[in-house]
């Protein structure tokens, strides 16, 4: 019995990890790295196995660092089942359909360059056929329903509290003539208090904790200021004639910051003025949202009935479908509100909407979520005053503004409160850079009198001694 740790162990991303049992061989999420183009290429065309011996693979939830080698794995011979919440299996579709335009495109416009320099074509990851070969092996499931997986495992989904149909997952293994070894997986935790999302659930009589790190280092502001925060600065920016930027994660960031300002209009906290969501990707999303409304929490509903309107798909927000949309928006100059992907400003549509107003001191860029090392958005983040855009170099004018209150991840309190209850004799941090994970150890190490492991890419550990 074994668990190998393949991606996202001492990083925010590429999340991959396989466990064997016996002869059997479970793979639970199946990410792609994401950061700079060569890097991302090179650990990405490598799966860290042979496809073909994988029986199962697990799937936590719908973001592309979590499930978006999912094609690769079937280009490469994976023909078992994908597991996952039934929320997720509705989103795999829309992000792994979207990963693979990405792909064909990025290759289409590097073989530009390769034609003219005599260079051997370069291969898309996968293709939009390698995905649509995807969709085929997913199984839906409720949450808080036994799955029965090889080897004897049994397997049990229950809110994340992180997007849409993301799942903690408490695992039991089977042990000849001892109780089945419990180990819990929360790679993305969630936080409470999240305005559409159920709080997280309790992982509770664990052996072993495999926990996310990402903010281990820091605590958030309470998600419950996540509308006064928004209200602030957008007024701040409106109030001068400007343009607000959000760049926005089409899953689920986008669906809530939606939802705070069909809020604030509704109260009369925020002057109207036209809300364009340039993302198709996040439009297809929110129609997921709809259909799925038995799992969302209290507040879409109270929303919804006090406004007579939907809180995620709005009758006054502005789709933004086509590229001639996307660029009557960035040459409009009415104050307006523009949510566009992507949300750590490296590619989409934002870049245009950037490129024509970061120069421009009444407008306002607002960041939501975490910002990757070596993106455009924590380089704004930071406060450079010069960034490439398109290869072009900017002054950044425009008031950045970061909104801690709007993570999906749980902070140091919220992931020690997580430790704190299940109690595991073992705890294992992935899923962070490694400063928040050695100081969340600490202090798990401190507290709990916990053993802490810290394991990199690559790494395997054994549950024998458990």
């Amino acid at each position: 019995m074994k668990w190998s740790f393949l991606g996202g162990a001492s990083e925010v991303t590429g999340s991959k990890h396989l466990l064997d049992v016996g002869m059997a061989r479970i793979l639970f999420d199946c990410g792609l790295y994401q950061g700079p183009r060569q890097m991302a290429e090179k650990l990405n065309r490598n799966l860290g196995f042979p496809a073909a011996t994988v029986d199962a693979a697990v799937v936590s939830h719908a973001h592309i660092d979590h499930c978006g080698a999912l094609p690769l794995l079937v280009k490469e011979g994976y023909q078992g089942p994908i597991h996952c919440t039934s929320a997720t299996a509705d989103l795999l579709p829309v992000m792994l359909r979207d990963a693979a335009n990405i792909q064909e495109a990025d290759a289409a416009y590097l073989n530009q360059k390769t034609n003219r320099k005599g260079l051997p074509q370069v291969v898309p990851l996968y293709t939009t056929a390698d995905a649509e070969a995807t969709f085929r092996l997913i199984r839906p499931h409720p949450y808080d329903t036994s799955i029965e997986l090889p080897g004897g495992v049994k397997l049990l989904h229950l809110e994340a509290g992180h997007i849409l149909g993301a799942a903690i997952a408490k695992i039991k293994i089977p042990r000849h003539g001892r109780d089945p070894l419990k180990i819990g997986y929360a790679v993305d935790l969630g936080r409470r208090h999240l305005p559409l999302l159920r709080d997280p659930a309790e992982l509770t009589g664990v052996d072993v904790l495999i926990l996310e790190s990402t903010y281990g280092d820091r605590l958030h502001d309470a998600a419950r200021n996540a509308r006064e925060d928004l209200r602030q600065v957008v007024t701040r920016i409106l109030g001068r004639g400007g343009k607000v930027m959000i760049p926005t994660f089409a899953l689920e960031r986008a669906q809530e910051i939606i939802y705070h300002l069909a809020s604030l209009f509704a109260s009369g906290d925020l002057p109207r003025v036209p809300v364009y969501l340039d993302s198709p990707m996040a439009n297809a999303v929110s129609q997921i949202f709809e259909k799925n409304q038995d799992i969302l929490d209290h507040e879409y509903y109270e929303l919804r009935e006090r406004t007579g309107d939907s809180p995620v798909t709005p009758r006054w927000l502005r789709f933004a479908e086509t590229v001639a949309d996307s660029k009557a928006i960035t040459s409009s100059k009415e104050p307006s509100i523009v949510l566009a992907a992507a949300g750590m400003c490296e590619h989409g549509r934002i870049l245009h909407h950037l490129k024509h107003g970061i120069d421009n001191p009444a407008n306002g860029v607002i960041l939501v979520g975490y910002q990757a090392v070596n993106t455009l958005g924590r380089r704004l983040q930071n406060g450079e005053k010069k960034v490439k855009i398109f290869g072009d170099d900017f002054q950044v004018a425009a008031e950045i503004t970061t909104l801690n209150a709007f993570s999906a991840h749980a902070d140091r309190l919220e992931l020690f409160r997580c430790v704190y209850d299940a109690r595991p004799k073992k705890l294992i941090l992935v899923h962070g850079e490694q400063e928040p994970r050695e100081r969340l150890a600490k202090l798990v190490r401190d507290r709990l009198r916990i053993p802490v492991e810290l394991p990199a890419n690559g790494d395997t550990t054994e549950f024998d001694g458990v």
